[in-house]
C-alpha cells in the first residue's frame, strides 16, 4: 500500500504539463514592462575567437524595456531538468542573456545540481489543500512563486537584430496559426458568415 504522501505527490505531478506552466508564465510576466517571446530561436556568433555560429533556442525570453534578456526554461520533471545541464548553452550561452530562470512545478524543489546562477520559479496550484482536492482544471488555476532569484550573468543588451528576428517569427507564427484555425472551420460556415 502506498504512503499517503507519495500518492499526494503523484497527484500533484500528474496535474502539471508544459502548457499549464506556459500559461502561468504568461500571467506572471508584467507585459507592460517586458516583452515575452515564446520559442525564441536564433543563430549567433560564438565570440571573437572565430568559433563560428551557434544555434540558440529558449522556451521563452523575457526582454525588458531597457533591452536586457532573461531566458525562461520550462521543465516538468527532474529527468528533463537534469538533461538540460548537458546542453551546449551552458558552455556557449550568448552574452546578451543577462539572467537565466528555470520554471518548474513546485514539487520538484531546487535540486543541488542546479547551477547557482540559475533562478528558479515554482509553479503551484492556487489552492494549497492538495489532500482534499482533485486538482485544477483551468490554466488560470496556477501561479508562480519566485523560489530563487537569478544571478546577473552579463550586462550586454539584446541586439536589435535578434529582437527583430523574434518579432518577425512571431508575426509569421501568428498568421500560420490563424490560417490553420480558419481551415478547420467547415467551408459552409466560413462562406455563410461572409455573406
Amino acid at each position: 500500500m502506498a504512503k499517503p504522501d507519495s500518492a499526494a505527490a503523484r497527484a500533484r505531478a500528474a496535474q502539471f504539463n508544459a502548457g499549464l506552466i506556459e500559461a502561468a508564465i504568461q500571467r506572471h510576466v508584467d507585459h507592460r514592462a517586458n516583452t515575452l517571446i515564446p520559442e525564441a530561436s536564433v543563430r549567433y556568433s560564438l565570440g571573437a575567437g572565430g568559433r563560428g555560429l551557434g544555434e540558440y533556442r529558449a522556451d521563452f525570453v523575457m526582454v525588458t524595456r531597457a533591452g536586457y534578456a532573461t531566458e525562461l526554461e520550462v521543465k516538468i520533471s527532474l529527468a528533463d531538468w537534469r538533461k538540460d545541464l548537458s546542453k551546449p548553452k551552458w558552455v556557449g550561452m550568448p552574452a546578451w542573456i543577462t539572467r537565466f530562470v528555470y520554471v518548474v512545478p513546485e514539487h520538484l524543489g531546487i535540486p543541488e545540481w542546479v547551477p547557482a546562477a540559475a533562478g528558479v520559479w515554482h509553479v503551484r496550484a492556487r489552492r494549497p489543500d492538495y489532500a482534499s482536492w482533485s486538482g485544477p482544471t483551468r490554466p488560470d488555476s496556477f501561479e508562480i512563486v519566485v523560489a530563487r532569484a537569478p544571478h546577473v550573468l552579463g550586462r550586454e543588451k539584446l541586439p536589435a537584430a535578434v529582437l527583430g528576428k523574434w518579432h518577425k517569427n512571431l508575426y509569421y507564427r501568428y498568421w500560420e496559426q490563424r490560417m490553420d484555425a480558419q481551415r478547420r472551420i467547415p467551408r459552409h460556415i466560413r462562406e455563410g458568415a461572409a455573406s
